[in-house]
């Protein structure tokens, strides 16, 4: 199998489509926003949650209420103008609607106990939850 060139962009310059809200710390590493890596975190969380796990309902109730709440408190300052591919982001509000539509039907399918959602209804959760979490991801 012949071997590819891999490009990289010169050092100290990056690509057009990697632009993003990180900033460099003083040992080098790169250092994103607080609130944009915990959303990372909860869409990958998000991501792997079987529909079948008995708790998944309550997770994705948990992770609903700390998305609404990373959102909400993000400092308009500090709000990204766009994506790392350069798209746009869309509205906080548009984000945060996702998120309430998300938590909304969490709510009607109910999180104590033992409840378990049939596979349309928790896919049809997780996948608006998704939605409002993977411009971060």
């Amino acid at each position: 199998m012949p071997l590819r060139e891999i490009r990289t962009p010169k050092p100290g310059r990056k690509w057009a489509h990697m632009k993003d809200t990180a900033a460099l710390a003083a040992d080098g590493t790169t250092r994103f926003p607080p609130a944009r890596t915990a959303l990372r975190e909860l869409y990958r969380t998000v991501r792997h949650l079987p529909s079948s796990d008995p708790y998944t309902p309550a997770r994705l109730a948990r992770i609903a209420d700390q998305a609404e709440y990373l959102l909400d408190t993000w400092p308009p300052d500090q709000w990204p103008a766009g994506l790392h591919s350069g798209q746009p982001l869309p509205a906080r509000a548009v984000l945060l609607g996702w998120v309430a539509a998300a938590r909304r039907d969490i709510g009607h399918a109910g999180t104590t106990p033992g409840t378990s959602w049939p596979y349309p209804q928790w896919h049809r959760i997780t996948t608006t939850l998704l939605a409002a979490l993977v411009p971060f991801a």
